[in-house]
Parts: structure tokens; C-alpha cells; sequence
């Protein structure tokens, strides 16, 4: 086992990111919602390792969802 650094830190974690996020697109039905938890884990150390706390990042959420709409929508935005 080694202990990472802060850079290589972030980078393990993006690299986990990526993963998690290709696991989550090929899971089943059935297997969503805890690929949806790994990739949540995994964003919220990205969000710690970079000095914000969960809340912080949901509050950044609210106010974009108020300024774009969310993806609930279903709307694609071209170009």
C-alpha cells in the first residue's frame, strides 16, 4: 500500500472518476443505483481533496440549476 501525495492523490481520484463513470454506463437495470453511489464516493473526495465540503458543491448545483434548468428536461443543447 502507498500513500499518495496531493497531485498524484487528485489524479488517482479522476482516473477513479473515469471508472466508476464507464462502470456506471454499462451496468444493468439493476446495477444503477450502485454505480451511482460509487461514482457519488468518488466525487465526494474530489470535492474534499480540493477544500469543499458536499454541501458546498450541492449549493453550486442549486444556483446553476436555477440559472440553466436541469438535465431532468431532457433537453440537448447543440453547438
Amino acid at each position: 500500500m502507498t500513500v499518495l501525495g496531493d497531485a498524484a492523490y487528485r489524479e488517482a481520484l479522476l482516473e477513479k472518476l473515469f471508472e466508476e463513470a464507464a462502470e456506471l454506463r454499462e451496468a444493468p437495470a439493476d446495477g444503477v443505483a450502485e454505480e451511482i453511489a460509487d461514482v457519488l464516493e468518488v466525487l465526494r473526495a474530489v470535492a474534499h481533496v480540493h477544500g469543499y465540503e458536499w454541501w458546498d458543491i450541492e449549493k453550486v448545483a442549486e444556483v446553476k440549476r436555477a440559472e440553466r434548468g436541469a438535465f431532468l428536461e431532457r433537453l440537448h443543447l447543440e453547438g
